[in-house]
């Protein structure tokens, strides 16, 4: 087997049954005709290169794009974002249709901290989205977040009524557009939103269909898996979310969560900490967003659901993010 130990055949065949067995069976047929000896290795070395390719996807980080209408969005999955970058050492990137300037009625005390005036409409649709981007960025900064991508459109006002973004506000194909050249570009693995659910943001709602329907938009095999995301409490009935009106993208493989990360997982020194830390400092980088900021403490579970329009195989995918999500720190 000298002849062979150069390229590593023993290592790479231990990983992969069918290539040790035909690894075994190479070195034991010596009087094996010469053409058929050569059919064989050259199935062998097509099995040991699947294998190999398995064994690299396998334990590559994971790659995510959050699709977010508004500048906090982002902290509704705050610790699922913090585990992918900072613990698995993944690729967490942000995709931010708004400016998020109609949060200018939340920011009395942000006034007083950064000095301007903020509360009055004029003034505070100009000088917030500069203001919210940069606490993104900061916000980010704590989860890891590694780049930013803003479409730059109007943030209305809040309302429950996805048309109003989608039909009036937004500019939508040059979101669209640049949404779907990201995706491209960048070979996701996940798409993280936020769970269309009736009393939803009807922004958030209208960003999540976007998603839905670009992810949509790429070859099968170029898809990431898309996935709605939505905080729960430990004292909540089940929720339960078979799809959001008429919209038969938004429907579920199970219309309770399949897939949950815990805030409160505890760990460090005799389990004193727990996530609830993450999600609080990150939030308190929103400091124009006073509605956001009182939110600190809430919430035990980010809640996943796999949206069916992804392949059937995809749960095998998520099954294998949020088992490694599950580790916590010694």
């Amino acid at each position: 087997m000298a002849e062979w130990s150069g390229i590593g055949l023993q290592n790479l065949s231990r990983r992969f049954d069918p290539a040790r067995d035909l690894l075994r069976l190479y070195y034991s047929q010596y009087n094996m005709k010469q053409t058929e000896r050569l059919r064989l290795l050259i199935t062998l070395i097509l099995l040991l290169a699947t294998a190999e390719a398995m064994a690299q996807n396998a334990a590559r980080p994971p790659k995510v794009l959050v699709v977010m209408a508004h500048p906090d969005d982002e902290s509704m999955m705050s610790v699922t974002l913090y585990k992918i970058a900072r613990e698995q050492h993944g690729r967490v990137d942000l995709f931010v249709i708004t400016n998020g300037e109609a949060g200018y009625k939340y920011s009395t005390l942000a006034e007083q901290f950064y000095g301007v005036k903020l509360t009055d409409e004029k003034d505070g649709r100009s000088r917030l989205p500069a203001l919210r981007k940069r606490e993104l960025k900061n916000a980010g900064r704590i989860l890891g977040v590694s780049n930013y991508y803003f479409a730059d459109q109007r943030d209305n006002k809040f309302c429950l009524d996805e048309k109003a973004s989608l039909d009036s506000c937004w500019n939508l194909p040059v979101v669209k557009a640049k949404l779907l050249k990201m995706l491209k570009d960048n070979h996701y693995d996940f798409v993280f939103s936020v769970l269309p659910e009736e009393a939803e943001h009807g922004a958030h709602k209208a960003a999540t269909l976007v998603a839905l329907n670009i992810v949509a938009m790429l070859p099968a095999s170029q898809r990431p898996v898309i996935l709605g995301g939505y905080v729960t409490k430990d004292t909540d009935s089940i929720i339960r979310f078979p799809g959001y009106k008429d919209y038969a993208e938004t429907k579920v493989l199970n219309d309770t969560a399949l897939y949950q990360v815990d805030r409160n997982a505890s760990f460090s020194y005799n389990n004193r900490l727990n996530y609830k830390v993450i999600t609080n400092w990150e939030i308190a980088e929103h400091k124009t967003q006073g509605a956001t900021q009182m939110t600190m403490n809430e919430g035990d579970k980010e809640a996943f659901w796999v949206f069916s329009q992804n392949d059937p195989s995809s749960t095998n995918q998520c099954d294998a993010l949020f088992k490694t999500l599950a580790i916590t720190p010694k």
